[in-house]
């Protein structure tokens, strides 16, 4: 039995899908187990190597494929009893899905690359330069998608908003592509830089009717001094602006965001400029990132490091104004309509996500799984809303 065990992000997951679909054609030997690893942070590639080792103490026949070798090409003496390969290597007989396992919504990978050079960043040189999927291959995708069943879309990249650079192709007219799909009901984005974000983009969104109302718009501090050692190329005051903007051009919108936490010379005084950052701007959810030294990155080499003791204290304030910011934001909708489209059922309550990305959960006999329905919400409970249908 072949078993697929993936790290990482949105487009990690999507690869595996296309891992799995041209496994299930084209490989007889069905006894291995695939890792697509991820390398982003030390964490990240430490769980993988911890993983490798449980396996090979099982004795199995582990193939590793992902970011991990392109960043480490001395994995193999490492662990020499795997085998080492790039994607390709499953990926030569079907290069579309048609399915996305264990999955209600559809991650589909419009763009691969990034060239924008984080200081902290390794994935430019793990994943390379821009290169952009046709349009006509994404579309024939979704519409497969959409013929088995799949409703939401979730369009997914290293770095999104960069889709087209390099063909001259544009992400407006792949998403008006996209809602002509009948099938199709919702057109999600995951991750998109500010660079990317501007009043054309915000202008065009607002009139896609499809067009889920969420922004996940990677922050990383609420210090300037911070984001330029960063490489990042705004300032807080610009961030703010671009949200707002957003704020005031469609309705019922939210956002999410990254956050490193103690990156190299973050002294106190910047810390809590990024806590302020964070209560002003009322995120729904923040992924929170202790800093992590990459090889063949400037800030492995900055001075000013942070010791691990602070990074887990500022990490759990972090955490703590976060749950608060989020709960600011699902109160806001209680009493409002909302459309969910929902995914699972557990301990007799349908949990999922409405349109802007609110994680829902109803009490229900029926059958939910896969239907979008208005929902009332009522309450908070845990990190979700009870609603009534």
């Amino acid at each position: 039995m072949v078993s697929i065990i993936t790290f990482g992000c949105k487009v990690n997951q999507y690869e595996t899908q296309l891992i799995k679909e041209n496994i299930k054609r084209n490989f007889k030997d069905k006894n291995f187990v695939i890792i697509n690893s991820c390398c982003v942070t030390k964490t990240a590639e430490d769980e993988v190597k911890k993983k490798i080792r449980k396996l090979l103490k099982e004795r199995k026949k582990i193939y590793l494929t992902g970011c991990l070798i392109e960043k480490d090409k001395k994995i193999g003496e490492e662990f020499p009893d795997i085998e080492i390969v790039k994607k390709d290597f499953f990926i030569k007989f079907k290069d579309k899905i048609e399915n996305f396992d264990k999955h209600t919504r559809a991650f589909v990978k419009i763009e691969d690359g990034c060239e924008n050079f984080c200081t902290y960043c390794i994935i430019p040189s793990v994943r390379g330069p821009i290169k952009s999927r046709r349009e006509k291959d994404i579309i024939e995708e979704i519409k497969n998608l959409s013929k088995n069943g799949y409703k939401e879309i979730v369009l997914t990249g290293i770095d999104l908003g960069s889709y087209g650079k390099d063909t001259g192709e544009t992400i407006f007219s792949l998403i008006e592509k996209i809602e002509r799909i009948n099938k199709v009901k919702r057109i999600r984005l995951s991750s998109i830089e500010l660079y990317h974000i501007n009043e054309t983009l915000i202008d065009f969104l607002k009139n896609i009717k499809k067009f889920c109302p969420h922004f996940h718009i990677p922050l990383q501090s609420g210090s300037n001094k911070i984001l330029n050692l960063m490489g990042r190329k705004y300032n807080f005051a610009q961030y703010y602006e671009k949200i707002e903007m957003i704020r005031n051009k469609i309705e019922n919108v939210t956002f999410t965001t990254d956050i490193i936490v103690g990156f190299p010379g973050e002294k106190d005084d910047d810390f809590r400029k990024t806590c302020s950052a964070i209560e002003k701007i009322n995120f729904l959810k923040i992924h929170i990132f202790p800093f992590s030294e990459r090889e063949n990155t400037p800030a492995k080499n900055f001075p000013d490091k942070i010791d691990e003791k602070t990074i887990e204290e500022r990490e759990k304030i972090i955490l703590k104004i976060s749950n608060i910011s989020s709960n600011r934001v699902k109160k806001e909708f209680i009493g409002k309509k909302l459309n969910v489209l929902f995914e699972k059922e557990k301990n007799g309550y349908w949990e999922g996500y409405s349109e802007n990305y609110i994680p829902i959960i109803v009490k229900s006999d029926k059958n939910l799984k896969n239907k979008i329905l208005p929902v009332i919400p009522k309450k908070i409970i845990k990190n979700a809303l009870l609603c009534d249908l």
